[in-house]
């Protein structure tokens, strides 16, 4: 009998103790010494009771299994202790980091991104040079968030202040990028600058290069011979022939200029967010939900597709390119630009396609206004009023048009797409002024936002 109450003790102390733990660690209620008297009644009766047993009195074999069950019930913290530590590694998994897309002007750099976005978040326009600054974009999912980087397209020599500021844009983001993306088209238009080219080339940043357009790339079955490749490094140059290469040309070209590029992927950002080269790079820079199958939807693989030793990236090859961090951004960001930015920047592109192939360079927009309709007003129109900044007088008297008209077309282009953009009624007033070599003014670009101040 002895032995048994012995027994018993030790089990008792043992159940207490679990308990007393799980109590501390998890504070699950307010568990006193009395309260846990009252849950276990019968084992503290018994521990300082003789073995003699009343018949009223279970026996203490029957005490005994209630002890046991009583401690099993208490070891099911254990399950509780693994769901946290579960969470807590789930939470730890979550990554977060910035991505960087560079290029020569006019390669799609900003549709591509509206792709993989699913959003019109940047002006495109088939014009060179339309992005002057560098432009933030989010994509967030439950296990990943993706914080791209629009970049002006590169210029080799910087023919004046405003394009110097943008240089540093795009400067600025190639230092702070975790992946870049390096974006070119059929025709091997490298990037310009070659110390930029070099810089990346050199890089320990994972880099994937995005063949766009592929829809010009030339046949493979056409007998018409492709430009001739001009290696990169120190002599690197623009193709000038304006023939298309083949997409398989492309990617050799490619695997030679940046050897250790993850991956490079043909797309068409044209089509939208379901392109299936846009649906693969945004698979592959998400980690998944199953990379090789979204990389094998691409066809075939083409040689040098991918590093030589991978027939296809797996989704821990993929979740390696970016590091591990909390979001950095509300889940519902899509970027830290605002209203007025963009409402400028439409404009801007309304400026594109209405006016002949250099003034548009010459051009900024500045909102002056930017009035929302209060919440319950019966008239939702957004009011905008803008200034276009020319550098010369001549220059103004193109933008106004005969009778203004010219002007008006603009701004009838640009309340479209503001209608668009914002899903609300738009009233835009234009005005145009002069501000003289506002381009070349240091201090100027600086209070518009081109250069750090």
């Amino acid at each position: 009998g002895r032995m048994v109450n012995l027994s018993l003790l030790i089990l008792l102390c043992a159940s207490f103790l679990c308990d007393f733990v799980a109590w501390a660690s998890f504070s699950v209620g307010s568990r006193s010494l009395r309260s846990y008297n009252q849950r276990i009644k019968v084992p503290i009766g018994l521990a300082g009771s003789t073995s003699t047993a009343s018949p009223e009195d279970p026996s203490p074999k029957v005490k005994q299994d209630e002890l046991i069950r009583e401690l099993s019930s208490k070891f099911s913290y254990d399950g509780r202790m693994g769901q946290v530590e579960g969470s807590m590694e789930e939470e730890e998994e979550y990554r977060c980091g910035f991505v960087s897309l560079i290029g020569a002007p006019n390669m799609g750099k900003s549709t591509l991104l509206n792709a993989i976005l699913g959003e019109d978040l940047c002006v495109a326009t088939a014009r060179p040079q339309t992005t002057r600054h560098a432009i933030l974009g989010v994509l967030t999912s439950p296990t990943c968030q993706l914080c791209f980087t629009d970049t002006p397209g590169v210029i080799a020599t910087p023919a004046y202040k405003l394009q110097e500021g943008m240089m540093e844009a795009v400067q600025g983001a190639v230092r702070s990028a975790d992946v870049l993306l390096v974006v070119t088209d059929p025709y091997a238009t490298p990037i310009p600058s070659d110390a930029l080219f070099a810089r990346v080339r050199q890089s320990f940043q994972p880099t994937i290069v995005v063949i766009n357009k592929v829809d010009l790339a030339k046949d493979p079955s056409s007998s018409a011979p492709a430009a001739p490749f001009k290696e990169g490094g120190d002599k690197q140059k623009e193709q000038s022939s304006g023939k298309s290469f083949s997409v398989a040309e492309m990617v050799d070209m490619w695997r030679q200029l940046i050897p250790g590029a993850i991956a490079i992927i043909p797309a068409c950002a044209s089509k939208g967010s379901e392109d299936p080269g846009v649906t693969a790079l945004r698979t592959l820079l998400q980690g998944g939900p199953d990379v090789p199958a979204a990389l094998r939807d691409l066809g075939r693989p083409i040689p040098g597709m991918f590093l030589p030793e991978v027939q296809f990236p797996s989704n821990e090859d993929a979740r390696r390119l970016i590091p591990e961090s909390p979001p950095l951004y509300d889940e519902d960001t899509l970027t830290d630009r605002s209203e007025r930015f963009f409402a400028s920047e439409i404009i801007r592109a309304a400026l594109f396609r209405k006016l002949g192939k250099e003034l548009p360079y010459c051009c900024d927009v500045r909102i002056e206004e930017f009035k929302e309709p209060k919440e319950g007003q019966t008239d939702q129109t957004i009011r905008i009023r803008a200034t276009i900044y020319v550098e010369r007088d001549s220059q103004k008297g193109i933008v106004v048009g005969k009778g203004g008209l010219m002007v008006k077309d603009v701004g009838s282009d640009a309340r479209v797409q503001l209608k668009d953009f914002f899903q609300s009624k738009v009233h835009l007033t234009l005005n145009v002024s002069v501000d003289k070599n506002w381009r070349k003014d240091e201090n100027k670009l600086k209070a518009y936002g081109y250069m750090k101040k």
